[in-house]
């Protein structure tokens, strides 16, 4: 039934990868193919992307929440004109009580994304520094103005959602991007076109509502405060930290704690094989590891020779991370396979 019509990235040391905990940034990569916005979750950038947990209950604070009440998590990805979400939901009651969407929208059952364009942080309540579009299950995107009056922003997102299981739903969502200058009569004079290393404030949240005509439970995907539970649709300051990552960028370099190599790694975008190129020379066998964002190691080889190519072509589309280790020498760098 279709009812409505976005990454714990890992953090790269020397030694073993970790996944991502609530209190690291988060690295969204690019999309190496255009995203339909159908609920579907069909394009390569989702396949490479990992989940992230939308599990904090802000209101009741820290309360427990009965099994089966609702559970979420999301992924993000981007392009130029586009930052895209897939957010997954268990619910085991949609409800929609508020015919009036300007009303009450908070006490419906309703996804709410916190957008903070360039981080910037402070109050945005009565302005467009930051965006808390609460998305209901019409797909409406309601805020407030400069007057504090409710007011939907629905032409900023493309939604659509589908019923993926029981009680199970996906949303998929585009988000156009404007600066703190937005006019909702004229936006387009504000949008803001994404790019390679740019940091943005994101956070998700479910308001839950079951069985009255109030919201029950307020749900995170940040740790937060009994004193700043609430105050994410007032202010960005705790927001979490995203950084936009284009594998394709020949800047895009994860180097860890050890020293680092001179290397490169070509080309990016990859079809069946890219080639390393150690710049100076190094003594001893080169360990070569590659694995998934989530951190499944893939493919492991070693060699000697100063150029050397790495034969890809049984890895799906999608990204991945090289790390190529040499004694006390190492170097990581995020590709793409087309």
């Amino acid at each position: 039934m279709k009812i409505f019509t976005t990454i714990t990235i890992l953090l790269l040391i020397a030694g073993p990868v970790f996944s991502q905990t609530q209190n690291d940034t988060i690295f969204n990569f690019k999309t190496l193919t255009p995203v339909t916005i159908d609920g579907q979750a069909t394009e390569v950038c989702w396949t490479g992307a990992e989940w992230h947990a939308i599990d904090q209950v802000w209101i009741p604070w820290n309360a427990k929440m009965k099994d089966g009440d609702f559970s979420g998590r999301f992924k993000v990805a981007w392009d130029e004109d586009f930052l895209y979400m897939l957010v997954e939901v268990v619910d085991d009651s949609l409800s929609d009580d508020h015919s009036n969407v300007l009303q009450n929208w908070w006490d419906d059952d309703c996804l709410e994304v916190f957008i903070d364009e360039n981080r910037s942080k402070g109050n945005h309540e009565l302005s467009c520094n930051a965006f808390a579009y609460h998305m209901s299950l019409f797909y409406d995107a309601v805020d407030l103005n400069s007057s504090g009056q409710g007011v939907n922003y629905k032409n900023n997102v493309i939604a659509d959602m589908d019923t993926i299981g029981d009680n199970t739903y996906l949303w998929e969502f585009a988000f156009k991007n404007y600066d703190a200058t937005f006019n909702i009569n004229n936006p387009e004079n504000s949008r803001v076109k994404l790019s390679h290393n740019k940091k943005m404030g994101l956070t998700v949240a479910y308001c839950d509502n079951d069985e009255t005509t109030s919201r029950e439970n307020f749900i995170g995907s940040m740790v937060m405060t009994p004193a700043t539970a609430n105050d994410m649709y007032k202010n960005a300051d705790h927001f979490g930290l995203m950084i936009l990552q284009d594998p394709d960028s020949a800047s895009t370099n994860v180097v860890s704690n050890e020293m680092k190599m001179d290397i490169k790694i070509y080309p990016v975008p990859a079809e069946n094989h890219f080639t390393i190129e150690t710049l100076n020379a190094y003594d001893g066998l080169v360990y070569l590891s590659i694995s998934t964002i989530s951190g499944q190691i893939v493919k492991t080889e070693t060699f000697a020779e100063n150029k050397h190519s790495v034969n890809i072509n049984e890895l799906d589309a999608g990204i991945y991370l090289v790390k190529v280790i040499q004694g006390n020498n190492s170097f990581t760098k995020i590709i793409s396979k087309q």
